[in-house]
């Protein structure tokens, strides 16, 4: 018996450890299993409801799997065919992607769309450009067969036959987007190029929600169950009652001019000679001035532009790439006094403003007439001997490694040097520091889990390290996030909108951009776990999870002061409208908005300004990236029906309108459009406009026609998720 208590003591603290580890693991894992159990069905919940029935947990385990194992088929079978399936983009394997994929196979079914055996089949072909034969199909399928996900042919072929349907419904819908009509081109110009400038009056609803009466307690009661399980959102006219998921954390900031400017003070001379020598061949070689191209010199050059701009539009075209086409015969090379200099051919949509007339000179200076004979050519070479030093000193020859001339001076580049050191020396220093209070705060967790596990917590609770003493040590800065919702940290700014980039094999670029929101809310983010982050201006931050409230719907008691105050606002609506329609109908006989305010005697009070030129929508700032609904300063959340509104006006008309929340009704008086109608239809019709500029604006507007178009079918399907779809 003492053998074993001596054993136990030897052990205590890795024991001791082994059981706080079965805590948390009954603490978190438990939970949703018991929970999968609570929702009907026993061990077999429903997931969600729809017209043809229910989805369970099996049912969406196994749809979900399938749409794996159809991911991995279908890059099998590109692997087989020769090609890199890498390059390959794979479907969502996400629920909601799986239950939307049914939902729109049905509506295909019900509109007459039928994917057959065969057509399949030619989907294969096509995938694969028919290279792969039937048996090699059948051996990647009896790859599958095995281990707990057995499939057959048939499971595949149905899996594909769904995703097929859902794809082909899809595009019988985009066919009503084939080519954008003249209107609608003319329609998203004038969006993104023409300004408004607006005289409006803000009607908050609150202002008026002292006139409106509280109903009964059932009919509040009805009111709050309505709502009780939907979150608030800021944009939304909807009211949500329920609480969000909130988290207390700790910080770490590590500013990065602060920590590079400490750190280039210690740099010294000899440092930023030996960086200079060690890269200059790299960093600061002497880029040779480019001489000017003859026309003969151009031609190769043309055809890499070419073929570069053909690369390009292969990489924007499906997975499935086309046949090869047979190569041309090559035309015989015309005489060369015949050939005049080259015009650089170029997509209208393309085309530079001016590119013709830069180019018409050098046309105009190759008639045949000015074609030197071939005795003559000699001249030319004694005029070429005949160049000036300082033309020689332009030559594209490589430059010596040991000549000085070759390379920058280090007096110019010295500034660079020392901020690349400076740079490196910060990031090794903050990373330096970062490591340490990972340690410390690992050390801290397995302490805080040893004592939990103890009867009665006995020996007093550890303290974690002290933020405020580290960052006063090592010159950083801390902070503290109390009970926050993600959209509260986000809107604050900082650590909120910092970020980490990720590798992804299913993006372009092989990593996506993980938020900082995204990575402490996650469902899998423990508690005193540091993670780091940066953001867009190179500051670093190191944080950690002290506290998580899951999102929860209140009780009505709890709630009632909310209930009551959303119901006054819903119901207050009608009257901001009337009163905003009132000053509407007087300043349209003639006077401004800021006339008829002043012509008030009773009421609350009210304000005119004038805000603008803005436009209905903004451009990105990223190249191709969809634009944006535009947010005037001086206007609160606008939304579409508001845009609606003031583009249907003509200078000096009148209207009214909601912003999105439907918190505010304005009323609305047009000043004037920047440019008018006239001079915006000549930039419209202008042949050196850039196409591309409306393009992205068409794509977003497809992409929300299918996105309320999706919405509308899961309507009439009556789809209901009885918990969030799991990604």
């Amino acid at each position: 018996m003492a053998g074993s208590f001596e054993i136990f003591r030897k052990y205590q603290r890795s024991l001791l450890v082994f059981v706080a580890i079965l805590a948390m693991l009954a603490f978190f894992v438990l939970p949703p299993f018991l929970q999968m159990g609570a929702g009907g069905g026993g061990s077999d919940p429903v997931v969600a409801t729809w017209s043809g029935g229910d989805i369970r947990e099996s049912d969406m385990m196994r749809g979900v799997a399938m749409r794996t194992v159809l991911n991995q088929f279908l890059l099998d079978a590109v692997a087989a065919s020769g090609r890199d399936p890498g390059r390959m983009r794979l479907l969502p394997d996400d629920e909601e992607d799986v239950v939307r994929t049914m939902l729109l196979a049905k509506e295909a079914e019900a509109n007459g769309v039928v994917v057959s055996n065969a057509a399949i089949n030619q989907f294969l072909g096509e995938w694969t450009n028919n290279m792969v034969r039937p048996e090699q199909f059948d051996a990647i399928i009896a790859r599958r067969r095995g281990g707990p996900m057995a499939v057959s042919q048939a499971d595949v072929f149905e899996a594909l036959r769904t995703v097929l349907a859902a794809g082909r419904m899809e595009r019988l819908f985009l066919t009503g987007f084939a080519g954008d009509p003249p209107a609608q081109r003319w329609d998203y110009f004038r969006r993104l190029e023409q300004g408004a400038t607006v005289e409006v009056v803000p009607v908050a609803v609150e202002s008026l929600v002292e006139a409106v009466s509280l109903p009964s307690e059932a009919t509040l009661l009805n009111f709050f169950d309505q709502y009780k399980n939907d979150l608030p959102a800021a944009r939304s006219a909807s009211p949500g009652f329920k609480e969000p998921h909130r988290i207390s954390a700790e910080y770490l900031v590590a500013k990065r001019e602060v920590i590079e400017a400490e750190v280039r003070k210690d740099i010294t001379e000899e440092q930023v000679k030996k960086f200079y020598e060690e890269n200059k061949e790299r960093l600061y070689r002497v880029k040779a001035a480019e001489p000017a191209a003859s026309a003969a010199e151009e031609k190769p050059a043309a055809a890499e532009e070419k073929t570069g701009e053909k690369t390009g539009e292969k990489e924007s075209e499906p997975a499935i790439p086309a046949e090869p086409k047979a190569a041309e015969p090559a035309k015989p090379a015309e005489p060369k006094a015949a050939v005049p200099s080259r015009l650089r051919v170029m997509p209208a949509a393309f085309r530079q403003p001016g590119g013709e007339a830069k180019a018409a000179p050098a046309a105009a200076e190759a008639k045949p007439a000015d074609v030197k004979p071939a005795a003559e050519e000699p001249k030319a070479e004694a005029k070429v001997e005949a160049a000036k030093p300082d033309d020689a000193a332009q030559s594209d020859a490589p430059a010596k490694k040991d000549d000085p001339a070759a390379f920058e001076p280090l007096e110019k580049v010295a500034d660079d040097v020392r901020n690349r050191l400076a740079s490196e020396a910060a990031a090794k220093r903050i990373d330096a520091v970062f490591t340490a209070v990972t340690t410390d705060f690992a050390r801290y967790a397995e302490d805080l889990a040893l004592w939990q596990a103890q009867v009665a917590g006995t020996g007093g609770r550890p303290q974690p390290p002290n933020v405020e003493a580290i960052a006063k040590k090592q010159g950083l800065e801390s902070g503290r996030l109390e009970r926050v919702s993600a959209g509260d940290a986000v809107a604050a700014g900082g650590l909120g909108t910092s970020f980490e980039l990720s590798l992804d094999q299913n993006s372009p670029m092989g990593f996506r951009q993980v938020s900082w929101d995204e990575m402490v809310f996650a469902p899998t983010a423990s508690l005193w776990r540091p993670a780091g982050t940066r953001d867009v201006a190179g500051n670093r931050y190191l944080s950690w999870k002290t506290d998580d409230q899951p999102a929860f719907s209140p009780t009505f008691d709890k709630a009632k002061a909310d209930v009551e105050r959303a119901w006054k606002i819903v119901e207050g609506r009608p009257l901001a409208r009337k009163l905003a329609e009132e000053l509407s109908k007087q300043a349209g006989d003639g006077k401004t908005l800021e006339a008829a305010v002043a012509a008030r005697t009773e009421g609350p009070k009210l304000a005119a300004a004038t805000v603008g030129p803005f436009t209905w929508m903004s451009r990105a700032g990223t190249f191709g990236a969809a634009p944006t609904l535009s947010q005037p300063d001086g206007l609160s959340m606008p939304g579409e029906e508001f845009m609606k509104a003031v583009f249907a006006l003509e200078p000096g008309q009148t209207t009214v309108a909601f912003n999105e929340p439907r918190t505010v009704c304005y009323a609305i008086r047009l000043v004037s459009y920047e440019p008018d109608q006239e001079k915006l239809r000549e930039q419209f019709v202008d042949p050196s406009f850039d196409q591309r500029r409306i393009a992205a604006l068409a794509r977003q507007q497809e992409g929300d026609a299918i996105g309320r178009w999706i919405e509308d079918v899961e309507r009439r399907y009556a789809l209901q998720w009885k918990r969030p779809p799991r990604r």
